[in-house]
Formats: structure tokens, C-alpha cells, sequence
């Protein structure tokens, strides 16, 4: 087993890029295990083996350092998810969002984890990763295929917390694709599409993302 000093010294050995890698994959396991509003820039600096003035030479605070974390682990996420959604109607492209991150939270715990955390806190990382909903929703409202009374920015953020709920079931064990399935639903039928129509685009959403 390596010493305290050993690591020490490898520690010191790490280039700026590294040590800034370092914290925030220390804050990667520290945030899906401990929670990431329980998780103190103190704690994660000791879990680290670096001092408060090293972590402050990288981050301003702990909200840059969440944002940095949210570029890890949700942005990998996100880009194949709008690979996937480039074709395809307004509708397909919600469906697919909601069977993909469901997929995406059971197969890697320690996103999910995260992802779920910050869908639940409406943390900024998460509404950033929301944008992509909010173009859809807008363009879909724009090209007839949805019909909403709220305001877009309310319908918005209802959907991302349904999200969050789908992903804590998913966590809990529920199954991801039947989760995911009747999260599309759920987004298309609060944007105004028919149930059946809602239920046949879900269903392809599903074996499309497959």
C-alpha cells in the first residue's frame, strides 16, 4: 500500500492541468457518494491531499468547481444526446432526451448520481443542459407540434423535474428504459401531443435510442 508521504510526493509531482484534474475527480466520487451540498471545500481539499490555497489557485469558489464537474460528467452526455436528436420532429427529439438520460443515469452511477442531484437542485449546470429542451420546446411551439398555456420557461422546468423524479427511480433500481418511455410521455403530453400520438413516438424513442 502507498505511504501518506508517497502520494505526497506524486502529488507534487502533477502539472498544473493535472492537479486541477485531480480536484475535480476527487469531487466527482466525493459529490455521487457524500452529495454535493455536503461535500465542503475543506472536505474535498483533505479527501485530496492538497491545501485550500491550491484549490483556490483553480477555482474562485465551489460553484466554478460544480460547473467544472458538470463539464466532466454531463457534457459527454449531452453531445451524444444531440447527435442522436438531430433528426427527427420536435416531439421525437423530447422523446429521445428522456430515454437517453435514463439510460445514461443506469449505466454509469456516479453521472447519475450527479446528474440527478443537480436536476433536483435546479442547479445552474443542470438549467444549462436544459437549453437544449427549451430550444426544442420553443421551435415545436413555433412549428404547431406542441401547444402550451404557461409560459415556455415554467413548462421548461417542469420537465427537467420530471427528469429529476424519472432519475431517482432509476437510481432506486426501476428499469431505465420503461422510466424513460413513460418520462417521453409525460414531457409530450404536457406540451399538448394527443396521448396516442404521445405513446407511438415514445415507443420509437425507445427503440430508436436502443
Amino acid at each position: 500500500m502507498p505511504s501518506p508521504a508517497g502520494e505526497a510526493k506524486k502529488r507534487a509531482r502533477l502539472s498544473p492541468d493535472q492537479r486541477r484534474d485531480h480536484l475535480i475527480r476527487t469531487a466527482i466520487a466525493m459529490f455521487a457518494e457524500d452529495g454535493v451540498a455536503a461535500t465542503s471545500v475543506l472536505r474535498l481539499t483533505q479527501a485530496a491531499g492538497v491545501s485550500n490555497g491550491i484549490f483556490y489557485h483553480y477555482f474562485s469558489n465551489k460553484q466554478e468547481l460544480e460547473e467544472a464537474v458538470a463539464a466532466v460528467v454531463l457534457g459527454d452526455h449531452v453531445a451524444r444526446l444531440a447527435e442522436v436528436q438531430r433528426t427527427g420532429s420536435y416531439s421525437a427529439r423530447i422523446a429521445i432526451g428522456a430515454v437517453g438520460t435514463m439510460r445514461a443515469i443506469a449505466a454509469n452511477r456516479e453521472l447519475g448520481a450527479i446528474m440527478t442531484q443537480y436536476l433536483e437542485q435546479h442547479h445552474d449546470a443542470a438549467r444549462r443542459s436544459s437549453v437544449q429542451i427549451d430550444d426544442d420546446v420553443r421551435a415545436g411551439v413555433h412549428a404547431g407540434e406542441f401547444d402550451i398555456i404557461s409560459p415556455r420557461h415554467l413548462v421548461v422546468d417542469i420537465l427537467v423535474a420530471v427528469l429529476a423524479v424519472g432519475a431517482r427511480e432509476v437510481l432506486a433500481g426501476a428499469d431505465p428504459d420503461d422510466t424513460g418511455e413513460a418520462i417521453a410521455v409525460a414531457h409530450l403530453r404536457l406540451l399538448g401531443v394527443a396521448r396516442r400520438r404521445a405513446d407511438g413516438i415514445a415507443a420509437r424513442a425507445r427503440a430508436m435510442s436502443a
